[in-house]
């Protein structure tokens, strides 16, 4: 096994090498979403696929008429060996609204040690520290001490389409004894933590229409039903004043965490540090649940864009012929996410008023919650690698945002399966000025590299 110490020893050595990959990654405008971009999310696979198989992987590209899957494998190790299957993706979110950046999203910028650039947290940085970790043990070892297969899609941000198309297809390929999600992390570097646990989601739009065109608010004012305040009344109704999701059956399968369950998690994700960090104190909790719980352990409704006749300069005067509403579900264990999408769709039809038409749209690629136990194998190997690079004690968490693929690769690899990384919550993924620091670079990479021979070390 190669120490901790000899390993950051061989990280420094090639830092600025590692740096001008990395900063070459973060480059291409990798937006799977925009198919204006289709040309630069081909050149970023093809330039990650190289880059594997220059570090001494095996390397597939699967096409799926989107962005590229990328399947790099080593099993030098042997059959009875263990068998380890990393996922990430190379997908990052639109930039928009570009002015809010202070750098531009897709040039890196150095900055009190972090980077700046969209996707240097989610998910390259943490996809890019992962392949750099296979490249140096490669280089070190020469052979790896298990065998290693790791799974690069680039349509996370849209829902993996082409990757649950793929997957019932390779199953074979994918069988692991382990997989490792590294797409996760954590609320600070002095709070590490491994991800057991996340929420499922489904997606619905709505639209209200009521006339064929839009109407003057003075001639047709107070005669029209007006979609955009049939909205408002209608959103109003998904929730009661409690908090709670109003649509009956809405909680009808769920299961809550025992007290003793709880204690083998943390939940302290507190006040004093949403303020701090994101400018707003907690509230709209239902009774007796903590900030952590509500955005973890519970499901929700949350209304994401709203939209509906003129809001840009001066004033227009118009009723709108129609009102639109993106919603999403997020949903935990035992809610599927078909059934849970027609309660809604249901709901939102039946209490439309009878003068407007409604449409509703459920999303393809929802997915259900998952999660993992804190006994299993991988999650103790998971403990004390990042006790061993962190030096503090480990906290076990759940995400409350969703990665659709995980449960669907939990069941086609039999693995047993964890979320891990070292993002932070205000890395400010999805939003302007994302960013990602240099240390944690180090960190993932040592991380990465420390699991994988503390699972050489397992009984077969």
């Amino acid at each position: 096994m190669i120490e901790l110490e000899r390993l950051k020893k061989i990280y420094a050595e090639r830092k600025e090498e590692i740096l001008q990959d990395y900063f070459t990654f973060l480059r291409f405008p990798s937006v799977t979403t925009d198919p204006s971009f289709g040309k630069e999310v081909t050149g970023c696979a093809l330039w990650l696929a190289d880059y594997l198989k220059k570090s001494g992987l095996q390397v597939e590209t699967w096409e799926n008429g989107v962005a590229p899957i990328l399947f790099a494998q080593d099993l030098r190790a042997g059959p009875e060996r263990e068998t380890l299957l990393l996922y990430a993706h190379y997908d990052v979110q639109p930039v928009d609204p570009v002015e809010l950046w202070d750098s531009p999203p897709f040039e890196p910028t150095i900055r009190d040690g972090q980077v700046y650039a969209r996707g240097a947290s989610d998910d390259k940085g943490q996809c890019f520290y992962t392949a750099v970790a296979l490249r140096l043990l490669l280089q070190e070892l020469k052979d790896l001490p298990i065998n290693i297969k790791f799974l690069i899609e680039g349509e996370e941000e849209s829902g993996s389409a082409g990757l649950f198309q793929k997957i019932e297809e390779k199953k074979e390929l994918l069988q692991a004894d382990s997989l490792l999600i590294v797409d996760s992390g954590f609320i600070s570097l002095d709070r590490p933590g491994i991800t057991l646990g996340t929420r499922g989601i489904v997606c619905i739009d709505l639209c209200l229409r009521e006339a064929n065109q839009d109407l003057h608010s003075g001639i047709f004012g107070g005669i029209a039903y007006n979609p955009n305040k049939a909205l408002v009344e209608l959103l109003a109704k998904l929730h009661d004043s409690n908090g709670r999701v109003a649509i009956p059956g809405f909680y009808d399968q769920i299961t809550h965490l025992s007290p003793e369950e709880k204690e083998l998690y943390t939940f302290r994700l507190d006040t004093p540090y949403i303020e701090k960090n994101f400018g707003f104190t907690p509230s709209g909790m239902e009774e007796g649940i903590s900030p952590i719980e509500a955005s973890t352990l519970h499901p929700k409704i949350e209304i994401n864009g709203l939209s509906g006749g003129y809001a840009g300069e001066g004033f227009k005067t118009v009723i709108p012929a129609e009102a639109h509403a993106k919603l999403s579900c997020r949903l935990v264990p035992n809610q599927d996410p078909e059934a849970i999408g027609n309660l809604v769709r249901n709901f939102l039809l039946e209490n439309t008023p009878p003068s407007l038409r409604a449409e509703v749209e459920i999303h393809p690629g929802g997915g259900p919650a998952f999660r993992a136990s804190p006994h299993s194998r991988v999650a103790k190997v998971l403990e004390k690698a990042y006790a061993d690079v962190f030096a503090l004690p480990i906290e076990k968490v759940f995400l409350g945002g969703t990665i659709h693929i995980v449960p669907a690769l939990e069941k086609i690899t039999g693995g047993e399966t964890a979320l891990i990384g070292v993002a932070l919550y205000d890395d400010a993924v999805h939003s302007p000025n994302e960013h990602f620091g240099l240390d944690r670079l180090a960190l993932g990479y040592l991380t990465i590299c420390h699991i994988i021979q503390l699972l050489a070390t397992l009984p077969t």
